[in-house]
């Protein structure tokens, strides 16, 4: 919090500072020996046949669940009855137990196979609002974004050495902050970073000034703030100073409708693609355009003949995802189809389960699900579940089922953090429930607008 403090009482040009010193320190991160040998390993497994990375997949996840038996209490626990050695192909993952959020959120000290100090943290917020925090290797953070990198790449563009503009959630924009400078600069990856908080439509062409300014060969983020762009660039007759190489749209489900109007007004391919913060396989859209669900990443299959997904990941040793019920949903391609690109992986038809909607912040701002789940990132393990219902522009009932942990500090920062994404003049009434119904759909519905129709 003081650096944030900090942060928010420096001038702009100083807050670039910090924000490049900051990414300075990420790009340390993740981009280290393990990326680099990872990249090589990428190249040769794009050439591998189907046989070939369905081996490497089968040896991956044997490689996985030797581990968490010898090293997480939890999984060790969860399979006392099960033999390991019994486990002859990746169909025989089903004989072990479905891990849901709520299990990893009560057993997480015991799940985590790693020391915290020297390891990475990643805290998740999720669109049911459960709030968790993972621990991840090093060699993980670097694999993941090998994989990342090298799905960019496969698409024409080099990260870090190519400029890019990142539509994101972070609070890189000061609540009291009155200039329309509306994102800040990380010079070392030459990343642009856009707060998706003020998205007016009285600021929106302060966002179209800087992208003509800055001209990104790619641009990235939440796909709602990219097509709000678009769509006011479209409406308005905007002329752009600049075309993107491709749009890296992420966290939301990527509608057609979306889909088109991004590539209409910026004359590019947009590129889906699909992980989370806790560390699921990867699902990348290759330049044919299809959707490989990357099997050297993890595995992925269908609960009980739906289309909800449960996750294994390869690449988070330090809090390992196994049968992992993330709450997202993919429709597969049939089996024997294959892609012109060459990389032999099943396909998806389509990602399901991150349905676009959103709240206002007190000057009429859209304030999407993703920016909205990122609020539960900086809040302790505390809360179970919660909802936002927003009944006023200027109001906002936020119900939480909590643990007996829960206190009147993580009560007051959670405020913090709805009023610097909403606004310091947002009233939040919170409440604090033993149970928040299920909507129809029998989803769990992280936020309600009741505003929209009216506003």
């Amino acid at each position: 919090m003081k650096f944030q403090y900090i942060y928010d009482h420096s001038p702009i040009f100083f807050q670039n500072f910090m924000t490049s010193v900051y990414g300075y320190s990420l790009k340390r991160t993740r981009y280290g020996k393990y990326y680099h040998e990872h990249m090589q390993l990428l190249n040769k497994l794009h050439s591998y046949s189907k046989e070939q990375l369905q081996a490497y997949q089968f040896e991956e996840m044997m490689k996985l669940l030797r581990y968490v038996n010898e090293h997480s209490k939890f999984y060790n626990e969860l399979y006392k009855n099960i033999n390991i050695d019994d486990i002859k192909a990746i169909e025989d993952i089903k004989k072990l137990p479905i891990v849901t959020k709520e299990m990893l959120r009560k057993s997480i000290e015991d799940v985590i196979t790693i020391p915290k100090k020297g390891a990475v943290a990643d805290h998740t917020g999720g669109t049911t609002g459960k709030s968790l925090i993972v621990y991840n290797r090093v060699e993980d953070i670097q694999k993941r974004m090998a994989v990342l990198d090298f799905f960019k790449l496969k698409n024409g563009f080099e990260n870090i050495k190519m400029k890019k503009a990142t539509f994101m959630g972070k609070h890189i924009v000061p609540p009291n902050q009155k200039k329309k400078v509306f994102w800040r600069y990380n010079k070392p990856i030459k990343q642009m970073l856009y707060s998706s908080f003020h998205l007016t439509e009285e600021n929106i062409p302060y966002y179209i000034g800087s992208l003509n300014d800055f001209k990104p060969v790619a641009i990235d983020g939440f796909v709602s703030s990219i097509y709000e762009i678009a769509f006011y660039i479209k409406r308005k007759n905007v002329k752009l100073k600049f075309q993107p190489k491709v749009i890296f749209p992420t966290a939301e489900t990527l509608t057609e409708d979306y889909r088109q109007t991004i590539e209409e007004v910026f004359n590019c391919n947009v590129r889906n693609q699909y992980a989370s913060s806790e560390g699921a396989p990867f699902v990348w859209e290759c330049e044919y355009g299809n959707l490989h669900y990357d099997i050297t990443t993890g595995v992925i299959e269908n609960d009980d003949n739906s289309n909800e997904v449960l996750v294994t990941s390869f690449l988070n040793y330090g809090t390992p995802l196994i049968r992992y019920k993330i709450g997202d949903s993919m429709i597969f391609e049939d089996s024997s189809r294959r892609c012109e690109c060459g990389f032999n992986t099943p396909l998806i038809k389509s990602i399901e389960g991150r349905k676009v909607d959103y709240l206002y912040s007190t000057k009429g701002a859209k304030i999407n699900l993703g920016n909205v789940s990122n609020i539960f990132k900086n809040v302790p393990n505390t809360i179970i579940k919660a909802q936002l219902i927003q009944d006023k522009i200027d109001h906002l009932i936020v119900k939480i089922a909590v643990d007996n942990n829960f206190s009147l500090k993580h009560k007051d920062l959670l405020i913090d953090e709805i009023k610097h994404k909403f606004g310091n003049d947002m009233k939040v009434d919170i409440e604090i429930v033993d149970e928040i119904p299920r909507g129809k759909s029998g989803k769990h519905r992280l936020i309600v607008n009741k505003v929209e129709k009216n506003f």
